[in-house]
């Protein structure tokens, strides 16, 4: 992750975003999607945490390079009963972070489904970031760092081990993605700054790529 790349929390109330990034948050139930989001956006935790039902988002701006993102994070529900609900939101994400809880070895292997979906629905450039949440729980760890780095590389993703509960990493794994989404699109916003018209205008980062293949 580049040094380069600059990230800070837009605290300002008037502040106006430029530019819009979508970030998914999937894995299965009970991992601990909710909560690294709440960490990350309001730095809270709870501790009867409900399942999502379907999808929910929240957005918060944020100052990349002295340009304001507004970066709306979806909680997608890892029950299967809702993949069909949720499937649909994977559209114009740039980036996903796939989570699984490092006590659990079924949400582990299920790492290979989460990813097949997003290469399915996804994005063809979309970023993606492997997390092992709880960490704090030391003494009921399952998966190993091990195990988890052989199967990041596997998938040719990296990965990174945080705790919802205490903070470990959250912000780190947030922003680390945040960089990686902001690479991928600052072709494009280098090629706004060179248009004479470009007061006002607003990169569509969600433009869809066209994928390969026939229908």
């Amino acid at each position: 992750m580049s040094d380069e790349i600059k990230i800070e929390e837009a605290t300002s109330p008037d502040i106006k975003e430029e530019y819009k990034l979508k970030v998914v948050v999937v894995g299965d139930s009970g991992v601990g999607k909710t909560n690294l989001i709440k960490r990350f956006t309001s730095d809270n935790f709870s501790y009867d945490s409900k399942a999502t039902v379907g999808v929910e988002f929240i957005s918060k701006s944020y100052i990349i390079n002295k340009k304001v993102f507004k970066i709306e994070i979806w909680d997608t529900a890892g029950q299967e009963r809702y993949k069909a609900i949720t499937s649909a939101y994977y559209k114009g994400a740039k980036g996903c972070l796939i989570v699984y809880d490092t006590t659990s070895q079924a949400t582990f292997n299920n790492i290979d489904k989460w990813m097949s979906e997003i290469k399915e629905k996804a994005l063809t450039n979309i970023k993606v970031l492997i997390i092992g949440n709880k960490i704090d729980l030391k003494d009921k760890r399952i998966v190993s760092i091990e195990d988890a780095m052989q199967k990041a590389q596997e998938l040719q993703a990296p990965i990174m081990e945080t705790s919802a509960l205490d903070a470990t990493n959250v912000k780190e794994a947030f922003y680390d993605l945040m960089r990686e989404m902001y690479k991928e699109i600052k072709k494009n916003l280098d090629l706004i700054e060179e248009s004479e018209n470009n007061d006002g205008v607003q990169l569509d980062t969600n433009q869809e790529e066209k994928k390969k293949g026939c229908c």
